[in-house]
């Protein structure tokens, strides 16, 4: 015991010696520093003096030769941002955000002042996604800056977490010009803020996009369609409406003088296509998703596509057609891509098992000439009985293997599920299986498999049913930022062991920011999940679900992680209440984002989300799906009770209150 005791007294006075040593050379260190910095500063005094007072050439570098650049000494001062000319710093500049260059740069000296306002620069405002502080400043002083309209080329503004910024520079701009707009992208906005801002920046617009998730008439979505498809010097387009547009003859008349060449479009029935090919003369690269979810009873006669043949668009030369929730017959494609001869680039995918025919794939594909890529996504679920082989020969014949291209039939026997998809998988979302996949062709050697033929994927969705089997090659994603866990109940520790090893063989953790769960996880597996992944910021999951994983916040250690990581939070399927309303704003003290659902009939509305404003200190804005029948009596009153705060913008969207927060 003795002995013990002594070795411990040495071994403490050699780590108090030895941190002696260390901190001495700390300070010297830091004093190093500290004249370097000071040395530093007296520079650029000298510096923005001089051009602050237009003091010559000469006496600059008067001032600058007080500091000796010595090669060989390491405390002097190698370059300063103002001694970099002109050309590189506007090359800088051109990389960093208006709002950057503007709140940090702008006024900070006369040659800065000039670089700043310097024709060459051009501007691009993207004010989506960010706080309203930073969205206010664009507006005020920004926006109002002559030499800014005639320098912007493209503004980006959105409804989608910076709720009613739409409305707000409507509201603060309503005879705005801009006549150097090139580039316009609009992201849930209502119908007449899209008529608005379209009819009023559009002059000489060569991209515009509109994508937005809201409700709106057919008779609107033809009207802007045909806006679009009649604007003079458009050159690409992007169309994503809720359910598609449904474009016929009678929408599209005088349209064809347009100069379109790249057009990405949400269609309603895949007879549109027909007619909308009619009308963009110059397209060369369409992209096309079909939403309609119950078959449009047509006939597809030969006629018909006889007809189109004569005024097809020469220069089309990428196709890409998504039919999402389609009963299009395989007839109706191979029709349509007869049509199409100039292909070079083909991409399809689909969910009918009728369009799982490798044999039928080569007859059609053989007709394009031209055609040096494909590529390809097939799924459907495997309700009755199919060779599975054989349809996985149909993708491995002679024709397949001359054109190089590679054709993966993976089966997941858990969710009756069949993939069939060309290598490099093209899309960004893949679905997966925590068992793994049946490979029914030769790729089922990981050797064989490329490393890049999963690159393109961000967002893996993994079934995590059942136990991972190491027998069973994992396949590799390697720039997944997205995960989602689905289909799962609660598990024993060798089930979430299980998981945790597939993920890991699987993905990239580090890379993960989004994190959804679906599924039921123990606490103990989300919290080794967490630990793996440490870059996880955004949080989508039941609110029952979290509650149990987090044991009614009795999981303290899981509980600290999630406050220290959670700057975004999606919470479906359950409504706050107050009585944990105040442990659920210890727990997620430090989000930026909230989305949640609450019941507008409870007489405790008010003042839980009072309380939510009031202590969630870091909150930028919060979306609450409403619960029951939104009155006009509500929406008055809310209104009322919320324009007292003038930090806040509030809007109804639907059963949605959105507010906003400076």
């Amino acid at each position: 015991m003795f002995l013990l005791i002594f070795g411990i007294c040495i071994c403490t006075l050699i780590i108090i010696g030895w941190k002696f040593i260390l901190s001495s050379q700390r300070i010297d260190q830091q004093q190093d520093i500290s004249n370097i910095v000071e040395q530093s500063h007296n520079l650029t005094l000298s510096v923005d003096d001089a051009i602050r007072y237009d003091v010559d050439d000469d006496e600059i570098k008067s001032s600058s030769t007080k500091i000796t650049c010595d090669s060989n000494d390491n405390n002097v001062v190698r370059s300063i941002l103002e001694f970099l000319p002109d050309e590189i710093l506007l090359d800088i500049i051109s990389f960093l955000k208006p709002y950057d260059i503007y709140h940090s740069l702008y006024n900070l000296n006369n040659r800065f002042n000039s670089i700043i306002n310097d024709f060459q620069l051009s501007l691009h405002l993207d004010i989506s996604h960010i706080s309203k502080y930073e969205f206010n400043y664009c507006l005020s002083s920004i926006l109002p800056l002559p030499s800014v309209l005639l320098r912007l080329h493209s503004l980006h503004i959105s409804n989608d977490e910076t709720y009613g910024a739409i409305a707000l520079f409507i509201r603060q701009y309503p005879c705005l010009n801009i006549p150097s707009l090139r580039s316009l992208s609009l992201t849930d906005a209502t119908i007449s803020q899209i008529k608005f801002l379209f009819q009023k920046l559009s002059i000489k617009l060569e991209h515009i996009s509109i994508v937005t998730n809201r409700t709106i008439d057919m008779n609107d979505k033809r009207l802007l369609c045909q806006l679009l498809l009649k604007h003079k010097t458009l050159r690409s387009c992007r169309l994503s409406l809720c359910d598609g547009v449904d474009c016929d003859e009678t929408i599209l008349n005088n349209s064809i003088n347009n100069q379109l060449e790249n057009i990405i479009i949400d269609l309603s029935y895949f007879q549109n296509i027909l007619t909308l090919l009619s009308y963009i003369p110059n397209v060369k690269q369409l992209t096309i998703n079909i939403n309609q979810q119950k078959y449009y009873n047509q006939d597809y006669d030969a006629a018909a596509f006889d007809i189109f043949r004569l005024c097809i668009p020469t220069q089309l030369t990428y196709f890409n057609l998504n039919l999402r929730f389609s009963n299009v017959e395989f007839e109706h494609i191979e029709q349509l891509l007869n049509c199409l001869v100039n292909l070079k680039h083909l991409c399809c995918s689909s969910f009918r098992v009728e369009l799982v025919d490798g044999y039928r794939w080569a007859q059609v594909l053989e007709r394009l000439p031209l055609l040096r890529r494909f590529e390809c996504v097939m799924t459907t679920y495997i309700y009755h009985s199919l060779d599975l082989n054989l349809i996985s020969q149909s993708f491995q014949t002679l024709f397949w293997k001359e054109k190089h291209w590679s054709v993966v039939c993976d089966y997941f026997q858990y969710l009756s599920r069949l993939i069939i998809y060309t290598i490099p998988f093209y899309k960004n979302l893949f679905t997966s299986t925590l068992n793994g996949s049946q490979s029914l062709n030769e790729f089922n050697d990981r050797n064989i498999l490329p490393s890049n033929a999963y690159d393109k994927v961000t967002h893996l969705k993994v079934s995590v049913q059942g136990l991972h089997s190491d027998s069973i090659p994992a396949r590799k994603f390697r720039f997944v930022t997205s995960l989602s866990l689905c289909d799962g109940e609660s598990y024993s520790d060798h089930s979430n062991s299980s998981l945790l090893s597939y993920l890991t063989s699987t993905i990239d953790l580090t890379k993960i920011r989004h994190l959804k769960l679906y599924s039921l996880l123990s606490g103990h597996t989300l919290f080794s999940l967490l630990c793996k992944a440490p870059n996880i910021n955004c949080l989508s999951s039941s609110y029952h679900n979290l509650l149990q994983m987090i044991n009614d916040f009795g999981d303290v250690w899981l509980c600290w992680l999630l406050n220290m990581m959670i700057k975004k939070l999606t919470l479906s399927y359950g409504r706050l209440t107050l009585s944990i309303v105040d442990q659920f704003i210890e727990l997620f003290s430090n989000i930026e984002h909230l989305s949640l659902c609450m019941n507008m009939d409870d007489i405790d509305f008010q003042e839980i989300l009072l309380k939510l404003l009031q202590n969630l200190t870091h909150l930028s804005s919060i979306r609450i799906s409403l619960a029951g029948k939104l009155t006009d009596h509500f929406q008055s009153q809310t209104f009322t009770w919320l324009s007292t705060n003038q930090q806040l913008y509030s809007e109804f969207n639907d059963n949605f209150l959105d507010i906003w927060i400076t």
